[in-house]
């Protein structure tokens, strides 16, 4: 059997076990996401420590005391203005970890899954705000009248850009999206023109007018939340869950780090997907508190 039939029917058989089995197929597009870096573009990382918070809805610190702390004019007037009517709460701390904020960083009751991502200065990644909803109903204004929206097998995430800039700091642009509907294996042009790769695809509505970004500086963060005041919009049900098991409110807190040295290859993602399967240690948690103890970057 010549070579190239051969790796087809390896395909076809990977494909056939996948369909017979409930678990998912990893094809070549999954193993890509990890490639390495080299030479002079290793100096673009950016190291991106994300934290998705859990409480209980209507807590009031991430409600409320945490919002008398944060600065929220990071955010242009108008801007500011569009977010809070789509439900979105937008915030800048910096210094100390305010003691409440790392209270709740700190514990594995709040902060699940704590997430290290090192991305591709200018590289878009998809930061997940929660499992998959059944249903998933939310009203949102984009233009002049507000449009209600119902999907189904929804999943409600950000879509990231992190950016060095030349002052030393990393600007952060958020796009909120929703992916929903069955998934689908697509073929793709592999990127290094080898051939075809089969790629995980799903049906996802981007909400681009309502983008906003950030510049956050050493030893800060920037939290996203809900209003609570705006139950309907697309900000409360992106981050106030309660249909599910255990009626949840979550809070996303991201702070960033310039490398003064590569990570190791296998740790950089090249894919604008972030897959919490490969979490790192708890670091936000753990250099929160180096933060508070020492009142300095680590």
């Amino acid at each position: 059997m010549h070579r190239g039939q051969a790796l087809g029917l390896g395909l076809l058989i990977g494909l056939l076990v996948g369909c017979a089995t409930d678990k998912p197929v990893r094809t070549m597009a999954w193993l890509d996401r990890w490639r390495p870096f080299h030479g002079p573009a290793a100096a673009d990382v950016i190291q991106v420590e994300v934290s998705l918070v859990e409480r209980p809805p209507g807590d009031d610190f991430i409600n409320r005391e945490l919002w008398t702390l944060a600065d929220e004019q990071i955010v242009p007037l108008e801007r500011k203005a569009v977010l809070e009517e789509n439900g979105f709460h937008v915030g800048q701390l910096g210094g100390n970890t305010p003691a409440g904020l790392l209270t709740l960083l700190t514990s594995e009751q709040s902060n699940v899954n704590p997430r290290r991502l090192f991305v591709h200065s200018g590289q878009p990644t998809r930061v997940v705000l929660g499992p998959t909803a059944p249903v998933f109903a939310f009203q949102v204004q984009q233009d002049a009248e507000p449009a209600t929206i119902s999907l189904e097998k929804a999943q409600c995430a950000f879509q990231m850009t992190a950016t060095l800039t030349s002052d030393g700091h990393t600007r952060l642009q958020f796009a909120p999206q929703i992916r929903h509907g069955d998934k689908t294996l697509a073929p793709r042009p592999a990127a290094d023109g080898s051939g075809f790769i089969l790629q995980e695809d799903w049906p996802t509505q981007s909400f681009a007018s309502l983008a906003w970004e950030v510049t956050l500086g050493a030893n800060q963060y920037v939290v996203v939340g809900a209003r609570s005041d705006r139950p309907d919009t697309l900000g409360y049900q992106c981050f106030v869950r309660r249909q599910e098991a255990v009626p949840v409110q979550r809070l996303l807190v991201i702070r960033t780090w310039r490398l003064a040295a590569p990570p190791p290859a296998a740790l950089v993602a090249d894919s604008a997907d972030e897959d919490p399967s490969l979490s790192q240690a708890p670091p936000l948690a753990l250099q929160a508190a180096w933060t508070k103890a020492r009142g300095s970057q680590p």
